[in-house]
C-alpha cells in the first residue's frame, strides 16, 4: 500500500511539473516565434503527448523501483494517467488547431506557396520542401524581389534585416522526435473534438500500451542500461504511433479490418493490442523466471 501511495504522488507530481515546464516552453516559442501560431484550445494539448511519455517513463522507474507486481503496477499507471488525461480534458471548453501545426507543416504544398508573416512574405516558385529554391520575397515598404538562388547573408543586407526561416536547423533525430511527438497531438486534439469518449479511448491504449513496457526496462545489467534501453524503447513506441496513425498505414489497416472495425477505432485498438501482447509476455517471462529459480 506504501508503495502505491508513493507511485500516486510521484506520478501526480511529475504529470503536473512536466506539464508545466512543456506548457511554458511552448508558449515562449510562441511568443519569440510569431509564425508559430497556436490557439488556447490547443497549447496545452500540444505538450500533452511529451507530458505522457515523461511522466510515463518517470513511473516505470519507480514501479521497478519500488517492486510493484507488474500486473498492479500496470493496473495503478493507466488509471491514474486517464484520470489526469481525462479530468484536464474536462477542464477545458474549446479546442482550435493552431493555423500553422507542426503536422500541418510536414507537408508544405506545391510550387507557388505563399507563406506570410506580418513583417514579410516568401512564395516558393518551385519546390517548397528546397529553401534554397527561386523565391519572390516581398517586405513591406520595398516591394517584391526576385532570388533566383537565395543567399542569407547577401538577401539580409538587401532587406536591412533577418530572413523568414521556414525550416529548422535542428538536428535529424531532434526533427523526427518533434513531428512523432506533433502527430500525437493532432491525434488527441481530432478525436477530442470528436467527443470526450474517443479521446479517452485513444489515450487509454496509449497508456495501456505505454504501461507494458516494463519488462522491457529491466533487460540492461546496469541502471544506467536500463535507463538507456528506457528511453529508447519509449522513443520506438513514440516512432510506432505516428507510424500507425499515417494515411497508408490507415488505409492498409482499414482493407485488413474491411467493415468490422470502425477507421476511428484501428489505432486505439492496434495500440490495446500491443500492450496486451506485451503484458502477456511480461507473465510468461516472469513465470519462466520463478520456474528457474525454483529449479536451483
Amino acid at each position: 500500500m506504501k508503495n502505491i501511495v508513493g507511485l500516486v504522488f510521484v506520478f501526480s507530481i511529475g504529470f503536473v511539473v512536466l506539464l508545466v515546464i512543456s506548457w511554458v516552453l511552448h508558449w515562449l516559442h510562441i511568443r519569440l516565434e510569431p509564425a508559430v501560431q497556436s490557439e488556447g484550445g490547443f497549447l496545452w494539448i500540444s505538450v500533452l503527448p511529451i507530458t505522457i511519455y515523461g511522466v510515463m517513463l518517470l513511473a516505470i522507474g519507480y514501479t521497478l523501483r519500488a517492486g510493484i507486481p507488474s500486473p498492479l503496477a500496470v493496473m495503478s499507471l493507466v488509471i491514474l494517467g486517464l484520470g489526469w488525461i481525462g479530468g484536464l480534458a474536462l477542464g477545458m471548453n474549446r479546442f482550435t488547431l493552431p493555423a500553422h501545426s507542426p503536422a500541418a507543416l510536414s507537408s508544405l504544398g506545391e510550387p507557388g506557396l505563399l507563406l506570410s508573416r506580418p513583417d514579410k512574405a516568401v512564395v516558393f516558385l518551385q519546390d517548397p520542401h528546397k529553401p534554397q529554391s527561386p523565391q519572390v520575397i516581398s517586405v513591406p515598404g520595398q516591394g517584391l524581389v526576385y532570388v533566383a538562388i537565395p543567399q542569407e547573408e547577401a538577401l539580409q543586407r538587401g532587406l536591412g534585416g533577418p530572413l523568414v526561416s521556414f525550416r529548422t536547423d535542428a538536428p535529424a533525430f531532434l526533427q523526427g522526435i518533434i513531428r512523432d511527438f506533433a502527430s500525437t497531438a493532432t491525434q488527441l486534439h481530432t478525436r477530442l473534438n470528436e467527443g470526450f469518449l474517443p479521446f479517452l479511448i485513444y489515450a487509454g491504449g496509449l497508456m495501456v500500451l505505454l504501461s507494458s513496457l516494463g519488462v522491457i526496462c529491466t533487460l540492461g545489467a546496469w541502471p544506467l542500461a536500463n535507463l538507456c534501453i528506457r528511453i529508447l524503447v519509449f522513443r520506438g513506441v513514440l516512432a510506432l504511433e505516428a507510424l500507425i496513425n499515417t494515411p497508408r498505414i490507415q488505409r492498409d489497416l482499414l482493407s485488413l479490418a474491411g467493415s468490422w472495425v470502425p477507421q476511428s477505432l484501428l489505432s486505439p485498438l492496434l495500440l490495446y493490442t500491443l500492450g496486451l501482447v506485451l503484458l502477456l509476455c511480461t507473465g510468461v517471462f516472469q513465470l519462466v523466471k520463478q520456474r528457474s529459480m525454483y529449479a536451483t
